[in-house]
């Protein structure tokens, strides 16, 4: 460390000290005691200007319509607070602060400097204060308030100059010491109280005390003395110190006080010590630093290596007299198409820090990402780059994760296949290439054919096989410029680049779909998949990758409609009614948040006394631009996606709220049947999420029926039996619906606690008709009374149905032969018509 840049450092802060006095006590006076307006203005424009080191000051000031305008200028740049030194620039950073002094009054303070005046610096905070300041001030003239802000900052200046780590004493116009902080008392030994009064400025024993005393006193305003002194310490011994002493002056520019700075500077051979030290541990650093430190020549044909510390050779395999001598891009070997070396070039060309993510080499060949800094180092002067220093970073581990990261954020983990982000920004290129060059894209939206059940029946992993398959088959069916990506189950998108003809399609389409059709081996089986593809064209159908997707899903889905394991092109026809079933999902989800689903509620009719008894609630979605959708179209979609789980727990709640609204309306209790689908029957906390919507309702549990489906209850027997169990500890009434289209046996359907049996209405429709139904729906009603059930018929849409079936002894009917299904309000009506007639009979 050079002594000669400690000394300075202290004659700079003794000279900030001293210009900050001025300024601080010029400012206060202006502030304080202003005669007026315009000479408060105008004078702080001045002390700007002449204490604070601005170039130009300017204030325009507009006062119920009255504008004016004060300002001062100085031709160059003095040597004070915050100046640059160099004149060149003097003067060319400009602020503007525009203040609301009271309404009608406004206030803008405009400055130019050679210092900076961004945010960051410290001349702007500082003139952000003082400014204000002045408008506190401007304010108080005007209604008369005190300055207390300003108060506050002498305060704060005064605890500052207590806190130095300079030693201060401020003595009167004598040289009578009235003040001293707590370094001086530290730095000499004395107290206060102990040299309060004495000439403590040049009162050491020394022949230099009389000069001392004629230089300080004879101090005018504005002057200042700075030099070397000895002081003496409470024990005796005499001590070097650097000193600044300057005058503090009065309005009439008399000096009332002295201020003295002082900085202890009799060890200087310890600092030399510490400079010693220092450079010590800065080798130390080198040498224990775990980033590699390379120290290369700057001359523009020479950028050789001259030092190499530790951890360089042990990140780089080289030991430091392999490279000593050569040059740093040895590193980089052959792998020269690297868009950050031009980087590293360019700082080398323009002798300043450059920073780049590089592919290194090691000694045995490996490669590592080298997060590279290098930096100049100039001569003492700080004129002349001598050399560069180049800190190595191996950020391998770094790199590489991020590149999974983002690897993982753009592929489906299980296929490897490009997701959804991905496959949208692959959409949006092939489209822009299509558009230059006159192309077409094709886009096929793909989903394999009742891949529920595989899942079903083989289990999740034979059915992630599968996909897995599936994406290798689709992959082997086009280009490399091509893209196929999985949105997510059973569903694929391919997107084709570079298309001559829209009908060039229809060959991949033909292709996959032959690929498709082949046995595909797992687990030891061969399972036959099929698949409905639908197909979308740009330029023909849209010309943006939303439109496209939409309408390839429509496509699909007409070919769902229509027999499946086929593929349709989109025709404008296909989307006037249908809504896309890749925005049905993000629907959905809205429709939840803002309440668009609404239950109906079909009557159950008690077949012996013709009364109302129940009713069955059933979801339905009013979409705010389709319209009412049926869950036909959504229910499907919220089992594969997993939204059946919220929208079946509001469809739980919201029915069990309605039976509550309706015992307490004084219509009576009727059964309220709910269905339940097959995923929200697998959850393993079924039993506490109905028990705690029971509990938030209110409603009672034997007023409640779970309508379960037979294939449902039949998958996992014994996990069946316990949660059917758990639910009638509940209280609940469980209907198993759908009869006699499942597998369950007599012995099962006897273990299971039911409490009633649905008729599927596949067997009702032609009951009055057709013997065989009629035989079969007379056993199930048989079997069901003999097993103590209730049984439903529903599907009744004749008389003749519902008297055969009461001839039958069936206890229950719903159909839209009595109600279909309707909204609350108009369930109620139904009721109150239907106990009046039974009433009159």
């Amino acid at each position: 460390m050079d002594i000669t840049g400690r000394t300075n450092s202290l004659d700079e802060e003794s000279q900030r000290l001293e210009n900050w006095y001025l300024l601080l006590g010029e400012l206060t006076d202006c502030l304080w005691y202003p005669d007026d307006l315009p000479g408060l203005l105008e004078g702080f424009c001045k002390i700007l200007v002449l204490r604070a080191g601005y170039s130009h000051t300017e204030i325009f000031f507009e006062n119920n319509g009255e504008k004016s305008r004060f300002e001062a200028t100085s031709a160059r740049a003095p040597d004070f607070l915050f100046n640059s030194s160099d004149d060149e620039h003097y003067g060319t950073h400009a602020l503007t602060l525009d203040f609301n002094v009271a309404p009608q009054m406004h206030l803008t303070l405009s400055v130019r400097a050679s210092f900076e005046l961004n945010e960051a610096a410290e001349p702007r905070k500082v003139l952000t204060r003082f400014a204000e300041e002045l408008v506190s001030a401007v304010r108080a003239l005007l209604t008369t308030q005190d300055h207390h802000d300003l108060q506050n900052n002498l305060e704060l200046l005064a605890l500052s100059v207590h806190q130095s780590p300079y030693a201060i004493l401020i003595t009167n116009a004598a040289g009578e010491l009235e003040y001293c902080n707590a370094a001086y008392t530290r730095i000499s030994g004395f107290s206060l109280n102990e040299v309060r009064k004495t000439h403590a400025l040049w009162n050491n024993g020394a022949a230099s005390d009389a000069a001392h005393r004629h230089a300080f006193l004879a101090l005018k305003s504005g002057e200042h003395w700075h030099g070397d002194v000895q002081s003496r310490h409470l024990n005796g011994h005499l001590y070097w110190e650097r000193q600044v002493v300057s005058s503090l002056c009065n309005e009439a520019g008399q000096v009332t006080h002295l201020v003295a700075v002082r900085q202890d500077i009799s060890d200087k051979q310890f600092q030399l010590q510490e400079v010693e030290q220092a450079l010590l541990l800065r080798e130390q650093a080198l040498v224990s630093s775990s980033n590699g430190i390379m120290i290369t020549r700057s001359d523009e044909a020479d950028h050789s290596i001259v030092y190499v510390n530790p951890a360089f050779e042990r990140i780089t395999g080289y030991h430091a007299d392999e490279v000593i001598g050569r040059e740093g891009r040895f590193l980089v070997r052959d792998d020269l198409a690297q868009p950050d070396l031009e980087e590293i070039r360019s700082a080398l060309r323009e002798r300043r820090e450059g920073r780049a993510l590089l592919r290194n080499y090691r000694k045995d060949g490996s490669q590592f990402w080298n997060e590279l800094r290098i930096s100049p180092v100039k001569d003492a002067a700080g004129a002349v780059t001598t050399h560069f220093v180049s800190v190595i970073n191996d950020v391998s581990e770094r790199v590489n994760y991020q590149k999974e990261l983002e690897y993982q954020a753009t592929h489906d983990s299980l296929t490897g296949l490009a997701n959804r982000n991905l496959l949208n920004d692959r959409i949006s290129q092939a489209i822009a290439w299509a558009k230059r060059q006159n192309l077409h894209v094709g886009l096929l939206l793909l989903d394999l054919d009742h891949f529920k059940l595989i899942n079903d029946a083989s289990g999740h992993g034979a059915g992630d096989e599968m996909l897995k398959q599936v994406a290798q088959r689709l992959n082997m069916c086009v280009r490399d410029t091509d893209t196929v990506a999985r949105l997510g189950g059973d569903e694929f998108v391919i997107v084709l680049t570079d298309l001559p003809e829209s009908g060039d399609v229809d060959v991949i389409s033909e292709k996959i779909m032959q690929s498709l059709s082949r046995p595909m081996h797992i687990n030891g089986s061969e399972i036959f998949v099929t698949a409905s593809i639908g197909v979308s064209v740009y330029p023909r159908d849209g010309d943006h990758g939303e439109i496209l997707l939409r309408y390839a899903d429509i496509a699909m889905y007409r070919v769902k409609e229509h027999g499946r394991n086929s593929v349709r092109q989109f025709i404008p026809e296909m989307g006037v009614t249908a809504i896309s079933r890749l925005n049905m999902e993000s629907a959905m989800r809205r429709g939840l948040e803002r309440a668009e689903f609404a239950l109906h509620y079909q009557p159950k009719i008690d077949l012996k006394s013709g009364l109302v008894v129940g009713a069955e609630a059933l979801v339905r979605w009013y979409h705010p631009q389709i319209g009412l959708i049926h869950p036909i179209e959504f229910i499907p979609l919220a089992e594969e996606t997993g939204l059946i789980l919220p929208l079946g727990e509001w469809v739980l709640n919201e029915a069990c709220r309605q039976q509550v609204a309706w015992v307490n309306n004084g219509m009576g209790v009727f059964k309220i049947a709910v269905n339940m689908s097959s995923r929200q029957f697998r959850q393993d906390d079924l039993a506490e999420r109905v028990a705690n919507i029971i509990q938030r309702s209110g409603v009672d549990p034997h007023a409640v029926t779970l309508e379960l489906t037979e294939s449902m209850v039949m998958q996992d027997v014994s996990s069946t039996l316990m949660t059917l169990r758990s639910l009638k500890n509940l209280g609940l009434s469980i209907s198993l619906d759908d009869f006699g289209t499942g597998y369950s046996s007599l012995s099962y359907l006897r273990r299971f606690p039911i409490d009633e049996l649905k008729i599927d209405k596949s067997f009702i429709n032609d009951i009055h008709v057709n013997p065989d139904d009629a035989a079969i729906a007379g056993a199930i009603i048989a079997m069901g009374l003999s097993l103590g059930l209730n049984v439903v018929a529903e599907g009744v849409e004749k008389n003749e149905q519902a008297s055969l079936l009461k001839e039958m002894r069936c206890t229950q009917v719903q159909g839209y032969y009595f109600s279909k299904p309707v909204d609350a309000s108009a369930f109620e009506a139904f009721v109150l018509k239907n106990q009046a007639r039974r009433v009159e009979e």
